[in-house]
């Protein structure tokens, strides 16, 4: 289990919610960014005759200054979003994870981009392979811990 001290602040469902206006255009410009990286990754592969897991290609990649600055882009949006106190995870799944406090355990709040709201959480461990619908969180532990305000 992890301590609080792990991460700067724990959400309850509503904080995390009223989050999302702010991270979904962070999210979308990370999409657009990765979308135009696949593509010229796509063609320094066949123009170079290298394959998708050469140790060169991010090397050629970087030597484009519009991916160099892309990447670097990326990056920080990344940050951005981690400023919040929630963790940006899978940046090509678009998963963004909330620590929150669920029957005296901290577990993460699970949403990804589309999603209207955040309606997941999982336990730290289980990453998103062990996503439950957060109706599953009354079950477990029913003691009022993740706020639905």
């Amino acid at each position: 289990m992890a301590s609080s001290q792990s991460f700067p602040r724990l959400f309850t469902v509503d904080e995390a919610n009223d989050l999302l206006p702010a991270l979904r255009p962070l999210v979308k410009q990370i999409f657009d960014h990765l979308e135009f990286l696949r593509k010229k990754s796509e063609a320094v592969i066949r123009a170079g005759q290298l394959s998708p897991n050469d140790p060169d290609l991010m090397e050629r990649l970087q030597e484009n200054d519009a991916v160099a600055r892309l990447i670097h882009e990326v990056k920080g949006l990344v940050e951005e979003i981690n400023s919040y106190g929630c963790v940006s995870k899978g940046v090509e799944q678009g998963l963004v994870d909330f620590p929150c406090m669920l029957g005296g355990e901290i577990v993460f709040l699970c949403w990804r981009y589309g999603e209207e709201s955040v309606g997941y959480w999982h336990r730290i461990e289980d990453g998103f392979a062990g996503r439950r619908p957060l109706l599953d969180a009354e079950e477990d532990g029913g003691d009022g811990n993740i706020s639905y305000h």
